[in-house]
């Protein structure tokens, strides 16, 4: 909101600020999908939920191609802290 800048200026700062806004929240997201992958495959180990049965690269959250984890998490968790199928 300086006036003393011209609009070009205060628009290049304004995208700036709202790209790294959205590379921020990314980064945010992509480590609670981990942790939330973590903690489900600690209570897999537990036995306190049962593990999926299926062996497709898909279920298991890999990259058939490269294998390396997918972008979409395996588990959906609801508002009231249980998992969503």
């Amino acid at each position: 909101m300086n006036e003393k800048l011209d609009v070009k200026t205060r628009e290049r700062w304004t995208q700036m600020h709202t790209n790294t806004a959205q590379v921020l929240n990314q980064i945010l997201r992509d480590r609670q999908f981990k942790e939330w992958e973590k903690r489900l495959r600690e209570l897999e180990a537990r036995g306190r939920i049962l593990k999926k049965t299926t062996n497709s690269s898909e279920d298991s959250g890999l990259d058939s191609q490269t294998g390396k984890d997918s972008e979409k998490p395996n588990l959906t968790i609801g508002r009231d802290g249980k998992e969503v199928v």
